[in-house]
């Protein structure tokens, strides 16, 4: 963690603004497109699940305010993060399993499937559970892929916010290979400039993903 100089940040005042609000966070669902990306992955056998969170995590490394976070009622930089990725056991409650980044996919796809399967094969409050949840080093990720939805809100409360961005991915439409994608960031660290900017990262990395 590397803390903000907030004489010098350009949203030291944007941040004063926005750290107490009681709920700071701001929504935006877009439909992402990504038709070649579900036929690369078909093409090559991989799974679609795997990929478009092994990208999710390649954008927010590279996008840097993806990796802003409020420690101590301060701001400070990641230089990595993880994903804490929300997948249903076979008793159709959820779980959450907690991805690293890697660089290839064929390493991050050996993680992820190795700790999906132990996910599952535990309760909500396993070791990994209490270990991991409330660190700053997280991006909460979620899968609908039952629902085509064009809005999506958060259950929350009202302890202090760690400014962890949150990503909802939908349910893939064949027909116009778009996926639908809600994206929750805190505003005292983005805006929707950064957003949209953090949109282009993802596809960028999508296209680059698919030519190789």
């Amino acid at each position: 963690m590397t803390p903000i100089d907030l004489n010098n940040w350009p949203r030291a005042q944007h941040f004063e603004l926005f750290k107490n609000f009681t709920q700071p966070y701001f929504n935006v669902c877009i439909q992402l497109d990504v038709q070649q990306l579900y036929q690369y992955c078909k093409s090559h056998q991989h799974s679609f699940f795997q990929s478009y969170i092994f990208l999710a995590l390649r954008a927010c490394h590279q996008y840097q305010p993806m990796q802003l976070r409020i420690v101590d009622d301060k701001p400070i930089q990641l230089q990595s993060t993880r994903a804490s990725v929300v997948e249903l056991a076979a008793d159709d409650t959820f779980r959450f399993s907690y991805f690293n980044a890697y660089d290839d996919f064929s390493t991050f796809a050996k993680h992820a499937h190795q700790v999906s399967e132990s996910t599952k094969q535990q309760s909500l409050f396993s070791a990994a559970f209490a270990k991991t949840e409330g660190q700053a080093d997280l991006i909460h990720i979620s899968v609908l892929p039952w629902l085509d939805f064009t809005s999506f809100s958060h259950a929350h409360h009202q302890g202090t916010s760690l400014g962890i961005p949150k990503l909802v991915f939908g349910k893939y439409n064949t027909e116009t290979g778009k996926i639908p994608l809600s994206i929750d960031v805190h505003h005292a660290l983005m805006d929707g400039l950064h957003v949209a900017r953090f949109v282009d990262c993802y596809t960028e990395s999508i296209k680059a993903y698919c030519k190789k």
